[in-house]
């Protein structure tokens, strides 16, 4: 069963690999329009979406794993805040991109918006990164 856990907590953790290069692909929200700005936001919300599941399923198998490795206290709490961190960025970011498309619906300026979506996605890529590194080397906090 553990090695199933394994894979399932590898398998999720790559597919959070979408917030890593998010910021990159989020810059190009702010110079579209219509309905070529909705056909990318639908496709931004998708990502999103796949990753917020991804950010789950890793919770749950990391939290079934936990018990079966030595790991400091320091290095579980940093794992759940990190996680935390990223569930909570993220859930911005699709609240912020439901408004960019009713900005853009509405005719309004998307830019902050935008903005906004960027700022968040490299919050999260970054919280992303902090963790897969704390997670490969679990010494680093021992």
């Amino acid at each position: 069963m553990y090695q199933v856990m394994i894979f399932l907590h590898v398998l999720s953790a790559l597919l959070l690999g979408v917030y890593v290069v998010f910021p990159f692909i989020v810059g190009r929200a702010a110079s579209l329009t219509g309905a070529a700005l909705e056909g990318f936001v639908g496709l931004l919300s998708t990502l999103n979406r796949i990753g917020q599941f991804s950010l789950i399923v890793t919770f749950i198998t990391g939290g079934a794993m936990v018990s079966k490795v030595d790991a400091s206290v320091l290095w579980m709490v940093l794992a759940v805040v990190l996680l935390l961190i990223v569930g909570a960025v993220t859930g911005m970011i699709g609240g912020r991109l439901k408004k960019l498309v009713a900005n853009a619906k509405a005719g309004n300026s998307t830019a902050t918006d935008a903005a906004k979506v960027k700022t968040f996605s490299w919050i999260a890529a970054v919280a992303v990164v902090i963790a897969i590194l704390f997670m490969t080397n679990p010494q680093i906090l021992a």
